[in-house]
């Protein structure tokens, strides 16, 4: 008896899971393949693990704001792009599971789906994808700040930023002892205590976000020899304070030799205008005036200016003698 009913309950498995063995198969990961992206790159989205058979067809689809859209289809070797926001800018490899998207924009962020049907075996696999686009880590800047420095000891702050708010930034330091670096803390400020043997170190500041990353570097020597540093004072512009000390003699060079030139003119002063008068010309018109009782004429000479502009005569009299009576009395 407790042959057969043992029998009995391995016939009922096999009833049940054979018939399983037939229905559609539908995979599904587990959780979303996590991608970053830098704006202007491209990036692709694929499958960890490789397909045991060959594929038959591909459907990706987008999401964004809880909607969905259909994205692309690969059918026939073809790839037909369903989304416009898309055009021109997608590509596919590996039978389409491999979806590249080339000149990102921020607005690519969202949950990529591809379902991709296996030939000969009616199965379907999910796979999921997270993408986000991130904008390129600008150039970071440090500031040294001393704090104390004595013939034994050499203490002072380092301070890293970018110029950017973007939250999306994480700040972490390494320093370089003996040609090797070590992870030193995280955040954008350090504090240093340091001996002259020590003074050969470097530090590194890393920048990053999960696309991109950036980095600057300045070693202890550098600031513990120097005496430019002061409380505040960046790093990156000391060279800058020599290109002023440079520029500025030069500077004040041009001004000086602009402000004579100035002078001279305003010395100089308009054209003279009593040294315009004599040089025009004038005309001068002789003619008898009225008749004297005595024997003697009396001539009137008439000065007339050649510009129309000067409308006042002058007249100029002057007593000429007749050389022939003259002679005669």
């Amino acid at each position: 008896m407790e042959f057969k009913a043992l029998d009995f309950y391995r016939n009922m498995e096999l009833l049940i899971i054979l018939p399983l063995l037939y229905l559609p198969y539908h995979a599904l990961q587990v959780s979303p393949i996590q991608v970053s992206g830098l704006i202007t790159q491209s990036v692709s989205l694929a499958p960890t693990e490789h397909l045991a058979h060959p594929v038959e067809e591909v459907s990706w689809y987008y999401t964004i704001n809880g909607t969905r859209y259909r994205l692309a289809d690969f059918r026939n070797q073809q790839l037909i792009i369903r989304h416009s926001q898309f055009s021109q800018r997608l590509e596919v490899d590996n039978s389409g599971t491999r979806l590249w998207i080339r000149e990102l924009r921020s607005e690519d962020t969202g949950s990529y789906t591809a379902f991709i049907v296996l030939q000969g075996t009616g199965q379907t696999v999910d796979l999921s994808f997270t993408l986000t686009v991130y904008e390129p880590v600008p150039n970071p800047d440090t500031k040294v700040e001393m704090e104390q420095k004595t013939t034994d000891w050499c203490n002072f702050t380092l301070h890293c930023s970018a110029p950017t708010k973007s939250s999306a930034l994480s700040y972490s330091w390494m320093y370089r002892h003996k040609e090797r670096y070590q992870p030193y803390t995280n955040g954008t400020t350090i504090h240093v205590s340091l001996q002259p043997e020590s003074w050969d170190e470097e530090y590194l500041c890393f920048i990053h976000n999960p696309a991109d990353h950036k980095n600057v570097s300045i070693t202890a020597q550098t600031v513990c020899n120097s005496t430019s540093f002061r409380k505040g004072t960046p790093a990156g512009l000391r060279h800058h304070y020599l290109s002023f000390i440079l520029i500025l003699p030069l500077a004040l060079l041009l001004f000086l030799a602009w402000y004579m030139r100035a002078m001279k003119k305003r010395k100089k002063g308009p054209p003279s205008t009593v040294h315009s008068q004599l040089e025009e010309v004038q005309y001068i018109e002789i003619h008898p005036c009225q008749p004297n009782r005595s024997l003697q004429t009396v001539y009137c000479l008439e000065q007339k200016p050649a510009s129309p502009r000067e409308a006042r005569t002058q007249t100029i009299y002057s007593e000429l003698q007749n050389a022939h009576r003259t002679s005669q009395e």
